[in-house]
Formats: structure tokens, sequence, C-alpha cells
């Protein structure tokens, strides 16, 4: 098919599975095609998108109709920063979706307000930032069960104390709002008020032991 095919791309019928392919080289879109072919074309059956747009130049994916008839959004090793709250609500209706290999940081706190589970999803290689606030991710994390896909290879990238703690799936909700570097240095201040406090009669103790 090459009507309304994206320059660059390829686009063909699979009537065995009933798909229809849309595959676009590395480094060929920078932006959603807002029209793709006519997936019942040529007839009798019908198809459903497999979007093959790994390694875009995308850095915002937004929403598009055509999403509620895919089964597969390939997104990976892309540039992709952001995607709006509608993207993530459409995206939801797809079978596979695969964000690996992004540049995303947070993960808006929607998708657990709205009840946003996937059938399988990849996150991994993507810098995510797991400050106190983003502490919702574990009970999503938890309600997505093996829909996510390598799930231990999804790491925090910050703070510096939970990137070397390894995958998200160990974390639980207060190692987000913790900080061990700023908890030691009020042990340190506490235990020197009170050896302050006791020196003038002997009764000094080494606390940090």
């Amino acid at each position: 098919m090459t009507e309304l095919c994206p320059p660059g791309c390829s686009c063909i019928k699979r009537p065995d599975n009933r798909s229809f392919e849309v595959s676009c080289p590395p480094g060929t879109l920078n932006s959603l095609p807002y029209h793709l072919p006519n997936p019942n074309e040529p007839p009798p059956k019908h198809g459903r998108f497999d979007l093959r747009f790994a390694g875009s130049r995308l850095k915002f994916l937004e929403s598009r109709d055509y999403f509620a008839n895919t089964f597969r959004v390939d997104v990976s090793n892309s540039k992709i920063k952001t995607i709006t709250d509608e993207a993530w609500k459409s995206l939801q209706k797809v079978e596979r979706v695969d964000l690996s290999g992004n540049r995303l940081t947070t993960l808006p706190r929607l998708l657990q307000t709205e009840n946003i589970t996937f059938r399988w999803i990849a996150l991994h290689g993507n810098p995510l930032s797991c400050e106190c606030k983003q502490s919702w991710l574990v009970s999503w994390r938890k309600s997505l069960g093996s829909a996510l896909h390598q799930r231990d290879s999804v790491k925090c990238h910050s703070p510096e104390w939970l990137k070397r703690m390894g995958s998200i799936v160990s974390l639980k909700n207060d190692d987000f709002c913790r900080n061990p570097a700023r908890e030691r240095v009020f042990f340190a201040l506490q235990v020197r008020k009170h050896c302050c406090f006791h020196s003038e009669i002997g009764m000094c103790y080494n606390y940090s032991r």
C-alpha cells in the first residue's frame, strides 16, 4: 500500500494474522503521522495496525485516532521525553506498547488515579526519577504484574541513593522518600548535641559506633 503511507516507510497488509504493518526505518519519523492507510483494504479481511517506529526522532508522543485499531506500538529507542495524558489513555487499549530506551524521566499520576493498565508494556531504559512524589509507582507497578516487560530492568536514575538500589521492583513506598545521607547527617548532629550536653559531667558516649 502506498496511499497515505508515511514517506520512507512501508505499509503492508498481512491477511494471515489480520495485521496492517506500518514500518519506518530508524530516523525516519519526527512526529506520528496523522493519517494512515485504511487497514481493511484490500478486502476481504479486516486489519489492525502494527506500528513499528523504533529508532524514530520522536520527542513528543500524542494520541492518534488509529490507536483504537492498533495491536502494537513500538517506539522504542527513540527520543521521547513527553507523552500526553490522552496518549496514555489511548495506549492502554493497545495490546503491546514498547516505550523502552527513550528519555522519560517521570510518569504521570494519571496512570494510577484513572486505573490505567496495560496488557504488555516495556519501560526499561528510561532515566526515571524516583522522587518522593513518585512513590505511587510502587502500587502501580504491582497492578501491572507480568504485563511489565523486563521488570527487573526498570530502574531509578535519580535520586542518587536509589540509583544504586537496582530495579524499581524491589522498592517500597518509604524508599522514595528516604535520603540515607541526610539521615546520617541528622544522626551525627543529634549525637554531637547529646555529647555537648553531657560533656561537663563526663557522660559523652560514642554513639556513632
